[in-house]
């Protein structure tokens, strides 16, 4: 499950969210699917989520939307705006391949 980070602070401003890590002081810009993608985590939502959710907003095949997922969860955690998290079965999704 990926959920927000405590310390990432964000305003939504014009269909786009300026994100900050509070703790490193790095500041980031999201707009189109990555705008949709923080929307969605405002409650925690496993990948899978994600990815069936995108498939159904936008003309996407699904393995691009796949990778392209995964890709951007990747960075929303490797700059500690967003952690992923055990799921309730214990287990965290495993990476794309």
């Amino acid at each position: 499950m990926f959920v927000r980070s405590p310390s990432a602070l964000w305003t939504e401003l014009d269909g786009q969210f300026m994100l900050m890590n509070i703790e490193n002081g790095s500041y980031y810009e999201m707009a189109g699917i990555g705008g949709a993608i923080w929307q969605m985590l405002e409650t925690p939502q496993s990948e899978a989520e994600l990815i069936e959710a995108i498939l159904s907003r936008y003309d996407v095949e699904r393995d691009q939307c796949t990778r392209d997922v995964r890709a951007f969860l990747d960075k929303l955690v490797a700059t500690h705006v967003v952690t992923e998290q055990p799921d309730s079965a214990g287990t965290t999704a495993p990476p794309a391949g």
